[in-house]
């Protein structure tokens, strides 16, 4: 890894080699210390599965920690703690990652691993299995979701922001009901249609040279048939945005809450870049505009915050404000409105520009600090840009935004007619609510 400047060039330098059966072969070489990072990423996430099946693919990465033919449950994590290693998965909407680090003399076993869950994982795909993770995953959703304050606002959020059937508008982890309807008929075929080679990306980063990766992802995973043709897959283009849309839910916390969120375009667009320094302006440190406007001068937030998420059909900007005590919610959306309409009609200088441009470098290069880290970052871009040399390309990206950008941004994207706002209120002591979370679609 390599940075000349906190406003200009940041590399992650790798080579690709693809194998005969489809199967992307990524290597990034730093010989720093002794350690090489392997992650296998799928192109299949929550947006793979049909509406009735959601969470499927969270609950597939789980299924997959329950042993293979040649290495059942247990052994997994046994071998690789012997020699030092560690190992995890994660899902999202847009792909499936397994991530082992290992010291470099034994970059060998994680890919005998990863083969055998490949090629023979069917065998272990019992229901007994099954029922065992569904408990889990149904837990998982009680306790990060459900039972914690603010937990269901990122999913109504997304209920309102989509329509209906968008594989945007469920969340990973899935709704309650498809957990409990989830049949192993289910897991099986969707493991046989997309954990295979010609849809996988296998990455390293560390010290190994890229030649004998590419030849050890042969040795191990060359033999392998591709797999069978993909379903097409739902592309919509940006949601259309006739109108306004709203929603209240209550919950039990303390404060109100205010979510605006809108659909922009998906990552490695220059808006994408754009609308990410934005987001840095407008919520990273005390003196950005939303802080100021909210926090610090205007006392209406005890704090603001601005995300972007990274997914391929398209980006979510969102903004996320707590209300003081006291303090109407309503005054936190005219505020937060107003600092946008600033942006959308006036622009910002190039001192805040140049501000959050370094701010955002700064947390790249704390990002990419890691072999780790850096194997999933060129890991993500291979699999949702096609490419993983496409991440040195968004990287530069930045050093080209101009303040013309930031205002055309705001004003084409960050508009009324395309934000789905959500406000969350202190529930009422003698109100329950349901657990699942599918009942605000339209509440405007």
């Amino acid at each position: 890894m390599s940075t000349t400047s906190a406003s200009t060039a940041l590399r992650i330098p790798s080579r690709t080699h693809v194998l005969g059966n489809g199967m992307r072969v990524v290597a990034h070489h730093d010989p720093a210390a002794p350690l090489v990072a392997v992650h296998l990423m799928f192109r299949a996430g929550s947006r793979d599965e049909a509406p009735g099946r959601t969470g499927l693919a969270h609950l597939l990465e789980h299924l997959m920690f329950e042993g293979s033919q040649h290495a059942p449950k247990g052994r997994f994590d046994d071998v690789l703690e012997r020699v030092g290693g560690t190992n995890n998965g994660s899902t999202w909407v847009d792909r499936t990652n397994y991530y082992v680090t290992v010291p470099s003399n034994a970059v060998e076993l994680p890919l005998w691993l990863e083969r055998d869950r490949m090629a023979f994982q069917l065998p272990t795909l019992t229901a007994e299995v099954l029922e065992l993770q569904r408990g889990v995953v149904i837990n998982e959703r009680r306790q990060a979701y459900e039972n914690r304050p603010y937990g269901m606002a990122d999913e109504r959020l997304h209920q309102l922001l989509f329509p209906a059937g968008h594989p945007y508008s469920w969340p990973t982890i899935g709704y309650m009901r498809d957990l409990k309807a989830i049949t192993l008929d289910d897991a099986r075929a969707f493991y046989s249609t997309y954990y295979t080679p010609g849809n996988a990306v296998l990455v390293f980063a560390g010290d190994v040279e890229p030649e004998r990766a590419f030849a050890l992802a042969e040795r191990y995973f060359g033999d392998l048939p591709a797999g069978p043709a993909l379903p097409a897959r739902h592309t919509p283009a940006l949601p259309p945005a006739p109108a306004e849309r709203r929603g209240t839910m209550e919950d039990d916390v303390s404060f109100p809450r205010v979510y605006l969120a809108y659909a922009v375009p998906g990552y490695g667009t220059d808006d994408w870049v754009a609308l990410d320094a934005l987001a840095y302006l407008l919520a990273d440190g005390d003196s950005s505009r939303l802080q100021r406007a909210l926090v610090r001068d205007g006392r209406l937030a005890q704090d603001v915050d601005t995300y972007l998420y990274p997914t391929a059909l398209c980006g979510v900007f969102g903004i996320v404000c707590t209300a003081r005590s006291q303090v109407d919610p309503q005054a936190l959306e005219d505020a937060i409105r107003a600092v946008l309409d600033d942006v959308a009609r006036d622009g910002a200088t190039d001192d805040e520009l140049t501000g959050a441009v370094r701010r955002v470098r700064r947390d790249q290069v704390g990002e990419m600090a890691t072999v780790e880290e850096r194997a999933d970052a060129l890991a993500y871009a291979a699999t949702v840009l096609g490419d993983a040399q496409a991440l040195d390309r968004v990287l530069d990206a930045y050093a080209r935004v101009t303040v013309d950008d930031l205002r055309r941004v705001a004003g084409e994207y960050l508009c009324a007619e395309r934000c789905a706002t959500l406000v969350v209120l202190p529930k009422e002591q003698d109100e329950h609510e349901d657990d699942d979370g599918e009942e605000v679609r339209d509440a405007a």
